[in-house]
């Protein structure tokens, strides 16, 4: 065994050892009616969380942030299913052949449901789609050491401001709500625009459609004077 190896061992093992004497730490995995408990804690995990954050560059002006939603957060961690003929005593979990681990996790990876992760005395409590699951025998022990990410999953029903439409039982989704306006109407929204930038809102009601309004347009920066040039060049597209 190499120096990694007795590292990564020995970090194992501190997840045990630490906490109280009573109850350790644990990751619980479950999809629909199956439950799994990682046998080994791993000593590490790791969630990233991020915002769709945008910048522009607005003529004369200089650099601007938009604000964006939260994104899916994501989880990662990596540990070893140990050989059950092992018997290490900081095993905290099921008690399972290697190969039935890995059965397990690649069957809910490619059953596209859901799978709720919870990790004990931590905040970690979402549910999730595994992303990557990759593993690895190092050692001739019989060991499996893996690495597992996840990232967070949303159902499509999450309520929206002003939108109580009915849930379709085919789709499984809402109706949209009737946001329809008129050519009219829309040219005349934006029209009033003070820039680029309003004018792009004010067209397709989203911040996200702005590249698209200004390659339509063949507008070349955000700058004011953009709008006067397509008005007097046959009004806008979108």
């Amino acid at each position: 065994m190499n120096f990694s190896q007795i590292w990564n061992t020995a970090n194992n093992v501190a997840s045990y050892i630490l906490g109280n004497t009573r109850e350790y730490r644990t990751v619980v995995l479950s999809s629909g009616e199956e439950r799994f408990t990682l046998p080994v804690t791993p000593w590490r995990y790791q969630v990233q969380t991020s915002q769709d954050n945008h910048l522009i560059e607005i003529l004369e002006v200089g650099e601007r942030l938009i604000f964006g939603n939260p994104k899916l957060k994501r989880l990662k961690f990596k540990c070893f299913f140990p050989a059950v003929k092992h018997q290490y005593p900081f095993v905290v979990g099921d008690v399972a052949e290697t190969s039935e681990c890995i059965a397990l996790l690649e069957k809910w990876k490619e059953n596209k449901a859901p799978v709720r992760v919870i990790i004990t005395d931590s905040v970690v409590n979402l549910n999730m789609a595994i992303e990557n699951f990759n593993y690895e025998e190092k050692d001739g022990s019989r060991d499996i050491y893996y690495d597992l990410s996840l990232t967070e999953y949303k159902d499509f029903n999450t309520p929206q401001a002003n939108n109580d439409k009915i849930v379709d039982t085919l789709s499984g989704l809402k109706d949209r709500p009737n946001t329809d306006r008129t050519v009219q109407q829309i040219s005349s929204f934006v029209e009033k625009a003070q820039d680029i930038l309003e004018a792009s809102k004010n067209a397709y009601g989203t911040w996200s459609e702005l590249q698209k309004f200004t390659n339509i347009n063949n507008v070349k920066n955000l700058a004011t004077r953009g709008i006067s040039s397509v008005i007097k060049s046959g009004g806008w597209k979108w």
